[in-house]
């Protein structure tokens, strides 16, 4: 009896706790990875360009210099990647 209390007090545990290992889960929508990558890589790109041209404005360049030459480093730092060019814009 001593031995039963703690296996029956486990299996009402688990069956309590809201087990899904049995249950059916909707599928995922399926994501085209490819699409999916380039995204990534082109919000990144964004954000660098962004966050170096607000940089080299803080330096005292004029806004489409710092944009341009931003532009220019991340082609050169970047070449792996296959965002496409983003048209550089004064902040």
């Amino acid at each position: 009896m001593k031995r039963l209390a703690p296996l029956a007090l486990s299996v009402v545990l688990i069956s309590a706790s809201g087990c899904h290992m049995f249950s059916k889960k909707a599928a995922a929508p399926k994501v085209n990875n490819k699409d999916l990558a380039k995204q990534v890589e082109q919000e990144f790109k964004q954000r660098w360009i962004e966050k170096r041209s607000s940089e080299l404005v803080a330096q005292g360049k004029s806004p489409a210099e710092a944009g341009n030459q931003a532009l220019a480093e991340y082609t050169q730092r970047f070449a792996y990647t296959q965002a496409l060019p983003a048209p550089v814009t004064p902040n």
